[in-house]
């Protein structure tokens, strides 16, 4: 195995493991409850700016496996559950887009629910 290879077998088995850093979501669709392991990127700062620069906010980001979905599927107006950790408050989240990726990743674009 070349130097490379091996580097990205150790991110891959530590860094990138949702299992280690991903959380706990729950996910609600059609009346039924799932629950899985996601890793949720929080929302930027928005309307601030430092000094003369506007801060560019970004809408909140959630990976999780197309395996651990319904059937395999994402769908728009998805409703995520996020409990509370060091990173960010409890929230819940609605799907407002999504991108399936080729290695079976589905990525949501959120907006906060009312």
């Amino acid at each position: 195995m070349s130097f490379k290879d091996d580097l990205m077998q150790d991110l891959n088995d530590s860094f990138f493991n949702e299992d280690e850093f991903g959380e706990f979501v729950t996910l609600t669709r059609g009346g039924a409850s799932y629950q899985m392991k996601g890793l949720f990127d929080t929302p930027g700062v928005s309307n601030e700016s430092v000094g003369e620069v506007s801060v560019i906010a970004h809408a909140p980001r959630l990976f999780v496996r197309s395996s651990d979905l319904p059937d395999s599927k994402p769908r728009k107006g998805d409703v995520f559950t996020l409990g509370s950790t060091p990173f960010h408050r409890a929230m819940k989240l609605s799907a407002i887009d999504f991108v399936f990726e080729k290695d079976g990743t589905v990525v949501y674009s959120l907006e906060e629910s009312k």
